[in-house]
């Protein structure tokens, strides 16, 4: 074998090599971001609840104020 050709294929190795590690970078990067769009998610729900048990508790006590008037 040339030591072109030795070359060449240790050049490819290489290319491979980093192409995989990248790969599998964004693979993890991926993974990561619906990890966090799924607890965004959650927090928006839970937000939402919180907010509706807000404004029923706000209507009690309006309703409360009204009628002890």
């Amino acid at each position: 074998m040339s030591k072109q050709t030795e070359a060449s294929i240790e050049f490819s190795n290489q290319n491979v090599s980093s192409l995989t590690m990248a790969t599998k970078e964004l693979a993890a990067k991926k993974l990561y971001s619906e990890q966090v769009q799924a607890e965004l998610a959650e927090l928006q729900s839970d937000i939402d609840i919180l907010f509706q048990k807000l404004q029923s508790l706000s209507c009690q006590r309006l309703t409360t104020a009204g009628s002890i008037q």
